[in-house]
């Protein structure tokens, strides 16, 4: 588990991606077959939305496969100007009727065409983060480079070069408040992140329950038990309805655990976590 993850973009990201209003989105189907489009967004905060027909490919790519790319820049002719984002998360389209509305509320008073349009025959897409790099290309000392900057990611406490293989390896799973995402004492089947949601830390001891900690969007728990070999130490349980990514037991060890297992930094995670829950 970690306290230490980036819970939101830096403030020049928020307003990077506020200031611009297009981007192109990147898409798979589930065997594969890539799409790249452009639509014209709104933002709330780091969450993107967009819309689109419901028959198009990329829509269906969504309902197929959320999982998603993109990125936002801006047109210029001198290479020394040129910066932007590149980034990839879930793409849903909504169903809730309170989250149409609040998209629609956003996209009216960004996009004053819109306004009181019904939108009904399009699919309106919520788009959300889970790492961005900053491209800069400012700097004249590099002419035919440009630099990049992981500059928010839930995967902020795990290895930088274990990352691409670990985000698509993970599957995202739905909790409702009060649910037990892991039980102390039972197995260690799967590693998690919270992307959406609150959890709490529980020891439970002689019929009793003490909450350890607390843990948010970023935050990551599971691994433990996993690199121990050994049962749950603690049960975590969702205090709001919550959204995770999750890895199963066996992947995570092949992907993760031998690099992470001999990492000081992430032995520091563990080594506190344990003590935390002694």
């Amino acid at each position: 588990m970690s306290d230490n993850a980036k819970t939101d973009p830096p403030r020049h990201i928020l307003e990077y991606i506020r200031d611009h209003e297009v981007l192109t989105l990147a898409t798979a189907s589930p065997a594969g077959l890539p799409r790249a489009a452009t639509f014209t967004y709104v933002a709330d905060g780091a969450v993107i939305y967009l819309w689109m027909r419901p028959d198009t490919m990329t829509a269906r790519h969504i309902q197929q496969n959320p999982l998603a790319s993109f990125t936002i820049d801006e047109y210029t002719s001198d290479w020394h100007r040129i910066t932007g984002l590149q980034g990839s998360g879930e793409a849903k389209i909504l169903v809730n009727p309170s989250d149409i509305e609040h998209a629609r509320q956003l996209l009216g008073a960004r996009f004053h065409s819109l306004a009181g349009q019904s939108l009904r025959d399009l699919s309106i897409v919520r788009l959300t983060a889970s790492d961005i790099v900053f491209i800069d290309n400012r700097d004249e000392t590099r002419p035919l480079d440009f630099s990049s900057e992981v500059v928010y990611s839930v995967f902020a406490d795990l290895p930088e070069r274990d990352v691409g293989a670990i985000s698509s390896k993970l599957r995202e799973a739905r909790v409702e408040a009060g649910e037990v995402i892991v039980r102390q004492g039972a197995p260690a089947d799967k590693f998690f992140i919270i992307i959406e949601g609150e959890a709490e830390v529980i020891q439970e001891a002689q019929g009793h329950e003490r909450t350890v900690a607390q843990l948010g969007p970023g935050q990551f728990f599971g691994e433990i038990a996993i690199l121990r070999d050994s049962p749950r130490v603690a049960t975590v349980r969702a205090t709001v309805g919550t959204r995770l990514l999750e890895m199963e037991r066996d992947t995570f060890r092949a992907l993760v655990a031998q690099s992470l297992g001999t990492s000081e930094r992430f032995d520091a995670v563990i080594h506190e976590r344990m003590e935390s829950l002694s």
